[in-house]
């Protein structure tokens, strides 16, 4: 008897899988500081990570937030899919090579935004997907970094015009002496 159970309980941890991953969406969106005419433009890339089934078509919503804040100007599929809903709110996707995408991990959209201005704290949030779960995505302000590129050139200046000082010093006071 034991040793039936033994078996039944290997073959249980056997069989069963040990995990279960789905799909999971994720995403990033980066506002730009260049505003012409108090309007930002937001790129927006949503991915598909943890993918283990074959995805022959994609269906969800996009909601910006808040609504008066801007609007969704184009929706661009990932290079797997192509776009059947054009810039609607509504995204329809279907596989481009007709079999199915089976990668772990691809980037499912584009998503272009046009942001006022003054706006903060906006989001996009892609609900009912048809694959993996809803996602809310913040608008992160993309700053000019100040990379200290310009520090090398000031210490080389510096140093030629140290070296330029040390020199005229050494020549003045070169004296010949007649022994």
């Amino acid at each position: 008897m034991k040793k039936l159970l033994s078996i039944l309980v290997i073959g249980i941890f056997v069989f069963l899988p040990l995990s279960v991953s789905a799909a999971k969406i994720e995403g990033t969106c980066e506002k730009s500081e260049d505003c012409p005419d108090d309007v930002c433009q937001s790129i927006c890339t949503i991915r598909v990570t943890g993918n283990t089934s074959t995805i022959q078509e994609f269906e969800g919503d996009l909601v910006f937030t808040p609504a008066d804040g801007g609007e969704i100007v184009e929706v661009q599929a990932g290079e797997d899919f192509t776009n059947l809903s054009g810039n609607d709110a509504h995204i329809s996707f279907i596989a481009a090579n007709g079999t199915g995408v089976t990668a772990s991990s691809f980037t499912l959209a584009k998503v272009i935004l046009n942001v006022d201005k003054d706006v903060v704290g906006c989001s996009l949030k892609l609900t009912n997907p048809s694959v993996g779960t809803e996602v809310k995505i913040d608008v992160e302000v993309t700053e000019e970094v100040n990379t200290g590129a310009t520090l090398p050139i000031a210490i080389l200046a510096c140093g030629v015009g140290a070296g330029a000082i040390i020199y005229a010093i050494s020549r003045k006071n070169k004296k010949l002496y007649k022994i």
